[in-house]
């Protein structure tokens, strides 16, 4: 798999607001069938992400880095779906899904290393140096030390 960027394509002269429409309604959706299951934490250099992805399509999956955030993309096709079947439990539903996660800035988008395997989306983000948590001093002025 290779992590590339994939573009919606708007008509000329439609404003930037429509993609952001465009991708919450994507969104909307995918989390209205449920969403994807994903886990994000920091690992010493890295941020990892697991995402669950069952019974995509794995040529359709897609990764991108937009801002502060990573955008995930995957369709889902489903055996027996002709109109002539008579389901007895219908759960899983087929159609794009699509997960926007929130990783800050911090993100080295050269160094990320993306892998699918067994219906779940592996991807190791590295940090950027100097990225970490670090603390920020609090300015005051000189007085009584009490709450106005």
């Amino acid at each position: 798999m290779c992590f590339c960027q994939e573009m919606i394509i708007m008509p000329m002269g439609v404003p930037p607001q429509d993609h952001e429409r465009h991708r919450a309604a994507l969104e909307a959706r995918s989390q209205a069938r449920g969403g994807t299951a994903a886990d994000l934490y920091r690992n010493g250099g890295f941020l990892v992400l697991n995402a669950d992805l069952p019974g995509i399509d794995p040529g359709s999956l897609s990764v991108e880095l937009d801002g502060d955030f990573l955008l995930i993309r995957a369709h889902r096709s489903l055996r027996g779906m002709d109109s002539g079947t008579l389901w007895s439990v219908r759960e899983r539903e087929d159609g794009l899904i699509f997960r926007r996660i929130a990783v800050g800035g911090s993100v080295d988008p050269s160094g990320v290393s993306p892998h699918y395997a067994n219906g779940v989306l592996s991807l190791h983000l590295p940090l950027r140096p100097g990225s970490g948590r670090r603390t920020v001093p609090v300015e005051h002025s000189p007085g009584t030390g009490k709450a106005a």
